[in-house]
């Protein structure tokens, strides 16, 4: 029987997203598939059956370009398929089967599994046997039932590099100062804890890191920089992008937050609060530092493991696919020094969300305790050392 297999990038980017999209690529072409399609931005060129053949990349140098690009090829979209409308559903199905597609793949974070969850139940009322495969990525590293998402590593290597050099940067006038700095992480602070690798090498460089796990209060947050500013002339805060208060609200200068189709909150304005909290309250000098799309996009600091262990998922979903599955996710698990591939059933991980352990948070000093840089570094570093810039500072200052 011949196959042929349509692949889609959806949500946000990650700097080895396309290495994920080779690894399917490569899987396909050795697996003699008829043919390779690629849906450009997603569900949302799907529905209108914009397509490109990725058959080309037979092309040895174009695949290590492909590998080693930042962003999404394809591109992306952020499409969400509600439960109850069935048309949309018949229609992507419609649309597959005039392409004779027998394998789906679909590489993204949560509400891309979500995605996955609702074709693949409505394929198997159907009795339609297109084989429907998740294939993980997202920064966020807040996906169940795997032990990183590919781009995480990556993600912490660019944050905990550039709080560094922001650290450095941060204290070189004697004046009373705060900077803050936001990193994303709506739900969860996995990539905000990163900052604690900066601590381990230039030790109580971060002051103090501020998740979504724990409430924010205003009030103990005001204490701890005034209690930092009694000791040293600087306080350098990272904070996750999603931290809320005691009524889950998100703190923001926004006062009408906007929600995505999936219904997530849109804030972009967590860091400027804060300035703006610090600067009413202290009225020391304050700079407020989003890192933004550099997070997901600075291929310049991409983690070598990170790549290679994106590639080689892409390259089993094909093998998942071989065997008939559908209606699950690809998973990565560290045992020792392997990396171990297997898959997961779709329901165990669409619409759920993977939390920052709370035993690993110190938060009486907010900081980050050593389970998590046990957990970390060897997903980021080759070596299983932390392997930051090594610069020089004057202890006196």
């Amino acid at each position: 029987m011949s196959r042929k297999c349509i692949i889609g990038q959806s949500g946000g980017p990650t700097v080895v997203i396309n290495a994920t999209l080779a690894g399917v690529i490569q899987g396909a072409l050795k697996a003699d598939y008829e043919k390779i399609y690629g849906m450009i931005n997603g569900i949302d060129g799907l529905l209108d059956e914009k397509m490109v053949d990725l058959s080309s990349f037979k092309d040895q140098k174009n695949l290590f370009k492909l590998i080693h690009t930042p962003a999404m090829y394809l591109g992306s979209c952020r499409y969400k398929i509600f439960e109850k409308d069935q048309s949309i559903k018949q229609r992507i199905i419609t649309i597959l089967n005039k392409y004779e597609i027998t394998d789906f793949f679909y590489i993204g974070g949560n509400d891309s599994m979500d995605t996955i969850e609702k074709l693949s139940t409505y394929a198997k009322i159907c009795n339609c046997p297109i084989n429907f495969i998740g294939i993980p990525k997202t920064i966020d590293n807040d996906l169940m039932n795997i032990d990183y998402t590919p781009g995480y590593p990556s993600a912490c290597h660019y944050v905990a590099t550039s709080l560094c050099e922001i650290a450095f940067d941060s204290v070189i006038y004697p004046i009373k100062s705060v900077t803050i700095v936001e990193i994303m992480g709506r739900d969860a602070g996995w990539l905000t804890a990163s900052a604690q690798l900066v601590n381990e090498v230039y030790p109580d460089s971060i002051d103090l890191i501020y998740m979504p796990e724990n409430i924010f209060d205003e009030n103990d947050f005001l204490e701890q920089i005034k209690d930092k500013l009694k000791k040293k002339d600087h306080c350098i805060i990272a904070v996750s992008e999603g931290i809320r208060d005691q009524y889950g609200m998100c703190v923001s200068l926004d006062s009408g937050i906007q929600k995505d189709a999936f219904g997530h909150l849109s804030n972009n304005g967590c860091s400027n609060y804060l300035k703006k909290l610090i600067g009413d309250h202290l009225g020391c000098k304050v700079r407020a530092i989003q890192l933004s799309t550099l997070q997901r996009c600075a291929a310049h600091l991409a983690s070598y493991i990170d790549i290679e262990n994106a590639l080689r998922i892409g390259s089993y979903a094909i093998n998942c696919a071989l065997d008939k599955r559908t209606g699950i996710m690809v998973t990565i698990s560290k045992n020792r020094n392997e990396f171990l591939l297997s898959h997961v059933d779709i329901h165990k991980v669409a619409n759920h969300v993977k939390p920052f352990p709370l035993e690993w948070i110190d938060e009486k000093n907010k900081k980050i305790k050593k389970e998590y840089i046990d957990y970390v570094v060897p997903l980021i570093y080759k070596s299983g050392q932390i392997e930051l810039p090594q610069y020089l500072q004057l202890n006196e200052r």
